[in-house]
């Protein structure tokens, strides 16, 4: 009977240690299963950046491409406005030149033109 007795006790101490063993595969299983939930709440929310960070690169390219067009618009004016300012800077260096040049032969002219008109 002794026999029989220790045997049980083994067997109940086997159950125990299985039964411990799978309380601790559960726990395991449980946190695994809480891990794998936030990782797909991690995923969804990288997706969402990177959603969000192709949006971002899609304006920036349209700002570029606008920026790009103003600065194009910028230089033809500027080079507009450069041409202007050399004409305005050749016309009045010409009056300033030609001005004393027109005065002192003005009465070259006018006896030239007097004669041209004698009968």
């Amino acid at each position: 009977m002794q026999e029989e007795s220790t045997f049980q006790e083994q067997v109940l101490a086997g159950l125990a240690a299985l039964n411990t063993k799978m309380t601790h595969i559960e726990t395991d299983v449980a946190m695994l299963k809480t891990d794998v939930a936030m990782l797909k709440t991690d995923v969804a929310m990288l997706k969402t950046d990177v959603t969000t960070l192709k949006t971002d690169m899609a304006r920036l390219k349209v700002d570029m491409e606008k920026m790009d067009f103003k600065f194009d618009t910028y230089q033809r004016a500027s080079d507009g406005v450069t041409r202007l300012a050399s004409t305005i800077v050749i016309a009045a260096a010409s009056v300033v030149v030609l001005s004393p040049v027109l005065q002192a032969s003005t009465p070259a002219i006018a006896e030239v033109l007097a004669r041209l008109l004698r009968p």
